[in-house]
């Protein structure tokens, strides 16, 4: 065998560009930083977005944040896209925090249920159902929310605070009385009436999972994947009903933050996320409905979600863009009137 000196020396030439041009390419590699929830959301995240970081050579780099940490991110420009809900994202967009989404950048928007779209720059990618949670063993399937202000549950309610199902809640109670967002008495008036029933205002799902798991409780406002978690998973009497009124979205929204530097390719990201294959994906993960119509749930995983693409208009929510403006008066009354 001969040893060809210069075509050796040619071919680790070659091998030595090849690994430079490698190394420049890793370091040159975009990275989009996306702000979820936490926890089991952002792992079923972090699975949706592998082929996204292959198909266009990004590194995206999931951080959990809420509340106050989020409003920072956003104000100081330190995420590309954030997960969040109507409140929070409605609230930023009043200070012009967010880019609005082009439809040719986002194609997926136009296969979105309606209900998902809160604004141009707020979507949402998934639901999940706020129904009234209730003990079989102790109380029939109730029909209305009316029903939880009913005097025979005194003392056997539970509730969360101030927050966005409830609001949901007062204004649908003030809509069937003849009011609105912008008359809301008879909403703060009837959820007052339901406050006398209250055994104890939830403060986590844990706390709501011991409640019934000591028979304190009968009913509560609860989302569909967290009854199906207690019922399935640990074993409690539990069911969920959708009464007769409707029901209220658990939405998680994306938005993409403003002046950025790489806002085309977070448009794309979000895109990426309401495709249906990202759907399917947080629906088997997760119990979440995908608001991408053209999602294809199979049986067994639509049969865990209350949410069909038949009730999904059943939907109800509040004008939450009028809401953020009164957020904070909504609040005091609420801690004036109900939660005192």
């Amino acid at each position: 065998m001969k040893w060809h000196f210069g075509k050796a020396i040619a071919g680790g030439m070659l091998l030595v560009a090849a690994c430079a041009l490698s190394s420049a390419a890793l370091a040159q590699q975009k990275e989009l930083i996306l702000s979820g929830f936490g926890g089991a959301y952002d792992e079923a995240m972090a699975a949706s977005v592998k082929s996204f970081e292959q198909e266009n050579g990004v590194k995206v780099t999931i951080v959990a944040g809420s509340g106050a940490s989020n409003i920072a991110r956003v104000r100081n420009k330190e995420v590309d896209v954030i997960v969040s809900d109507p409140v929070f994202a409605l609230r930023m967009e009043a200070e012009k925090a967010f880019a609005p989404l082009d439809p040719k950048l986002v194609p997926n928007l136009k296969n979105i249920y309606p209900k998902a779209i809160y604004s141009d720059a707020v979507v949402a990618a998934n639901f999940g159902a706020y129904v009234i949670a209730y003990n079989p063993a102790e109380v029939k399937a109730p029909e209305s929310w009316y029903d939880l202000a009913k005097p025979e549950y005194k003392g056997r309610i539970a509730l969360r605070g101030f927050r966005p199902e409830n609001i949901d809640l007062i204004t649908l109670f003030a809509k069937r009385a003849g009011g609105s967002e912008r008359s809301p008495d008879a909403g703060f008036a009837e959820m007052a009436k339901i406050a006398q029933n209250i055994d104890v205002w939830v403060d986590s799902h844990a706390n709501h999972l011991e409640l019934y798991r000591n028979d304190q409780i009968s009913m509560s406002m609860w989302t569909d994947g967290r009854i199906a978690w207690a019922r399935d998973t640990e074993g409690l009497k539990i069911q969920g009903a959708i009464p007769k009124e409707g029901f209220f979205p658990l939405a998680s929204t994306l938005s993409v933050v403003a002046g950025r530097p790489n806002t085309e390719l977070a448009e794309k990201l979000v895109n990426h996320l309401l495709s249906p294959e990202a759907g399917l994906n947080m629906a088997t993960r997760l119990g979440y409905f995908p608001t991408n119509k053209e999602t294809k749930l199979p049986q067994d995983v639509q049969a865990k979600i209350m949410i069909t693409p038949d009730n999904v208009n059943d939907l109800q929510s509040a004008d939450w863009k009028y809401i953020v403006s009164v957020y904070d008066q909504w609040q005091q009354r609420w801690e004036r009137e109900i939660q005192r």
